[in-house]
C-alpha cells in the first residue's frame, strides 16, 4: 500500500501478528476488539480487516492516510461495519508552509476526510475529529502525550460508547 513509507516497515508482518492477536483476544473474551492506531501505525490498523473478523472499531489518532474508496482494505472495512473515527490536533494548518511536513500532513488528513466521505456514503461509520474545529487546542502529533490528554481520552471514550457494540 503507497501509504506506507517508514524505511524496513514491513507492513504485512504487522498486519498478520496484529490480526492473529485480535483473533486471540477474541478467543479469550468472545468479544471483537477496538484497535487504536498512530501515525504509521494506522496502516495496519486498516489492513487487518483483511485478515480478522473480530474488529469492532477503529480509533486512529493521526493515521498517516487512510485506504482508497476503490481498495480492498476499503471494502474489508465496510463489508464487516467496523466503525472509524480519526483525531488530528491543531498543529496541521498552522505549520510554517516551508516545511514539508506541513502540506503532507494536510494532504494526509484530507485523505481521511475523502475517505470519511466515501465510506459513510458507502453506509459505514466514519467521522474524523479536527480537534481545533471543536474547539480543543494545544495538541501535536502525539496527542495522549499533550497536557490535555485526558481530554482527548475523554472524547474517545464517548466515541466508543455512542457508536460502538464489541
Amino acid at each position: 500500500m503507497e501509504f506506507f513509507r517508514g524505511a524496513g516497515f514491513d507492513n504485512g508482518l504487522v498486519v498478520r501478528a496484529l490480526a492473529a492477536v485480535i483473533d486471540d483476544v477474541y478467543e479469550m473474551t468472545d468479544k471483537d476488539s477496538i484497535v487504536v492506531t498512530h501515525s504509521q501505525g494506522g496502516g495496519p490498523g486498516w489492513t487487518s480487516a483483511l485478515y480478522t473478523d473480530h474488529i469492532a472499531a477503529i480509533v486512529a489518532v493521526e493515521p498517516g492516510g487512510a485506504p482508497s474508496p476503490d481498495s480492498k482494505e476499503f471494502q474489508a472495512l465496510l463489508d464487516k461495519g467496523i466503525d472509524i473515527v480519526m483525531y488530528f490536533g491543531d498543529y496541521i494548518d498552522n505549520g510554517d508552509p516551508a516545511i514539508g511536513a506541513t502540506a503532507a500532513w494536510q494532504g494526509m488528513r484530507q485523505g481521511c476526510y475523502d475517505f470519511t466521505e466515501a465510506y459513510n456514503a458507502a453506509g459505514g461509520n466514519s467521522t474524523v475529529v479536527d480537534l481545533p474545529k471543536i474547539g480543543i487546542h494545544g495538541n501535536d502529533h502525539f496527542l495522549f502525550q499533550d497536557l490535555n490528554n485526558a481530554e482527548i481520552a475523554g472524547l474517545v471514550e464517548a466515541w466508543i460508547a455512542e457508536n460502538t457494540t464489541y
